[in-house]
């Protein structure tokens, strides 16, 4: 069975993050500009006076130019560094393209991934809204992957059962993910064939993660190459062909996400 990545037209994955991403950028960079414009009066006094300062102290002139042109320096990085919150929606949107590529070849082996969608408010009384980053459906089952890039910043790691980001404990992200998972499957329940649910999986884009795969609080975690030997031996609980029906079932019940909750890291 043929992989399909269903409505090419649609967005594609980490597309409604990189939309808001793109909003951040510009609002931080227009706000970056009137902090310039509304600095200078300030600003370039200051640098003057540090390097008539820096001259008198040396008696060098050159050395005065050299410490003003510093002060300016550590002034630009100041202005230019990006807070961590603006560039927090790329790094996602990044991780979740990533996800999604390296998911990619399980088209071979008859899944199908349908990306960026989402649970509407509503859609089923008593479910709340879902945001799904990546729904993979293929004969091993249904599967809500979730993707964290931390690949900059504090390192991940396990520690006893226990997920740290630096000193940071994430249990409260698995039990996220893993009642997403199952509001999922309560929302899909007539959908799914008997005895299958939606199955949370944490993928970590990070330079190492040990021991991975790893099982904690309901959710498997994973790093990106280990997703298609991880998958490729799972137990098979439908055909390709149910698989496929499935995933056009789904995809007709999930609209495309088109916008983004507040950014959660």
């Amino acid at each position: 069975m043929a992989f399909r990545e269903l409505k090419p037209e649609r967005a594609a994955a980490g597309s409604s993050l990189r939309t808001v991403n793109a909003s951040v950028q510009s609002a931080w960079a227009a706000q970056r500009r009137k902090r310039i414009k509304n600095s200078l009066w300030w600003a370039l006094p200051m640098i003057v006076v540090c390097g008539i300062i820096g001259s008198a102290m040396t008696r060098r002139g050159y050395f005065g130019v050299g410490f003003a042109v510093l002060v300016g320096l550590a002034l630009a990085d100041v202005a230019y560094t990006k807070p961590g919150h603006v560039s927090l929606a790329g790094r996602r949107a990044s991780g979740e393209a990533a996800t999604a590529r390296a998911i990619k070849p399980l088209r071979f082996q008859g899944f199908t991934a349908l990306h960026d969608r989402r649970l509407a408010a509503n859609a089923v009384s008593g479910i709340p809204p879902v945001d799904i980053e990546h729904l993979l459906i293929g004969p091993a089952g249904v599967f809500l992957l979730d993707s964290k890039n931390w690949t900059s910043g504090p390192a991940p790691q396990m520690i006893g059962n226990k997920l740290f980001v630096g000193m940071d404990d994430r249990e409260s992200t698995l039990k996220r993910l893993d009642l997403e998972a199952q509001n999922l499957t309560s929302a899909l329940g007539r959908s799914l064939p008997y005895g299958v649910k939606v199955e949370p999986v944490l993928v970590v884009h990070a330079k190492d993660l040990q021991p991975t795969p790893r099982f904690l609080e309901g959710v498997t975690i994973l790093l990106p190459d280990q997703l298609i030997p991880t998958f490729s031996k799972m137990r098979q609980v439908m055909t390709a062909t149910q698989a496929a029906k499935l995933a056009g079932t789904l995809d007709t019940l999930l609209p495309t996400r088109t916008g983004d909750k507040a950014i959660r890291k």
